[in-house]
């Protein structure tokens, strides 16, 4: 099973932060009802996360044998110096035609090493006419109607409330982290487990890290994008994203709320980790590290690890062929666009990199 915390935050975890923003910023319109609280007196309490350290400064990667570069040498200027520590990776692609379009994989993350990032790869984006993401999450933000619409897909329907399908204990323990994080878990008795276990997801990202939501590489990107009066174009919908993660089984969504709240404690090292290879530039380093297999696969049954592997397939492998195909459209309409979704994307034989090679396009990973 690949390191599932490290797939969503490399690729869909800006999904996770919009089910906080949904249910603490715009819960006066939600199909909500009076909680069952009477399981969760006293419930089991969450300690708070520890400080740590930074992370270890990131080194420059080697460079790539004749890549097409980075900085503009038009414009006479260079990377500001914080630039220089980091050097995500990027890729050019081009047609038969001279079509061009840029593929940045993002994490959804950070710290103010984004800043440097963003300094670092304005030259590319001055050059472009549109930036593509999964979808605008700034936009979504400011769309009540858009996310009450979207959410309304997980409440539950049929009278029966979420302690009907968590057990107590586990309830409990979801209970008690929610409250702390601040995000009043009495109002989601009626909310499915695909809310719960995004929520409990929410919360370990918002009290068990030192990086930032706000820093997040979309945001800056789609801020950036609204100063220079440049076009955010989705590439899929918040609907789309919504539906996919309320298609899996109850086991599923029972065996991820299980996982989070397990490896709490190793949640920051992992995220850190996975954030310095993605600033580095490492490609075989970060690819290997989002292709590792969890260390106690054993404990899993044969329907278990069929469950978990079907949902890495359908979050990433099928996901890429939409991409691979809306990458296509934006080449053929001859507009140079930025195209920026979860890093995972990019990566392994099923990752965009492959796919558009495949598809016959030249693709030239860019150097710093």
């Amino acid at each position: 099973m690949k390191r599932r915390v490290s797939l969503l935050i490399a690729v869909m975890l800006v999904l996770s932060l919009l089910f906080t923003m949904v249910s603490c910023g715009g819960n006066s319109g939600a199909p909500v009802s009076a909680p069952d609280t009477a399981s969760v007196n006293d419930p089991a309490s969450v300690n708070n996360p520890a400080s740590v350290n930074d992370p270890a400064s990131v080194d420059d990667p080697a460079s790539v044998d004749d890549p097409a570069s980075v900085n503009d040498p038009a414009s006479g200027k260079e990377d500001p110096p914080e630039a220089a520590a980091v050097s995500p990776l990027l890729w050019r692609v081009t047609d038969g035609e001279g079509h061009v379009l840029y593929l940045f994989g993002t994490i959804h993350l950070g710290d103010e090493r984004n800043d440097a990032v963003l300094a670092r790869i304005t030259p590319v984006l001055q050059n472009c006419d549109a930036l593509a993401v999964e979808f605008d999450i700034v936009a979504y933000e400011a769309d009540t109607q858009r996310a009450l619409q979207d959410l309304e897909q997980y409440v539950l329907t049929d009278g029966s409330v979420i302690t009907n399908y968590l057990p107590n204990k586990l309830y409990r323990q979801a209970y008690a982290l929610l409250e702390q994080a601040g995000m009043y878990p009495a109002l989601f008795s009626q909310y499915n487990l695909a809310w719960w276990s995004q929520m409990i997801e929410s919360a370990v990202a918002e009290l068990y890290t030192d990086l930032d939501t706000g820093k997040a590489m979309d945001s800056l990107l789609i801020h950036y994008a609204g100063r220079e009066g440049m076009p955010v174009l989705e590439v899929e919908s918040s609907s789309f994203q919504m539906t996919l993660l309320n298609s899996f089984s109850r086991k599923l969504y029972l065996m991820m709320i299980e996982s989070t709240l397990e490896n709490i404690e190793t949640f920051n090292s992992s995220i850190n980790e996975l954030y310095t290879l993605w600033l580095s530039g490492d490609r075989d380093a970060f690819w290997a590290y989002l292709a590792q297999e969890d260390e106690g696969d054993e404990d899993y049954t044969p329907e278990q690890l069929a469950l978990l592997e079907e949902y890495n397939r359908r979050l990433l492998d099928d996901r890429n062929v939409g991409m691979r195909d809306r990458a296509v459209e934006y080449l053929a309409g001859g507009q140079t666009v930025f195209f920026a979704v979860g890093a995972a994307h990019m990566a392994h034989e099923t990752g965009l990199v492959q796919l558009l090679t495949d598809a016959g396009y030249t693709v030239e990973q860019m150097a710093y």
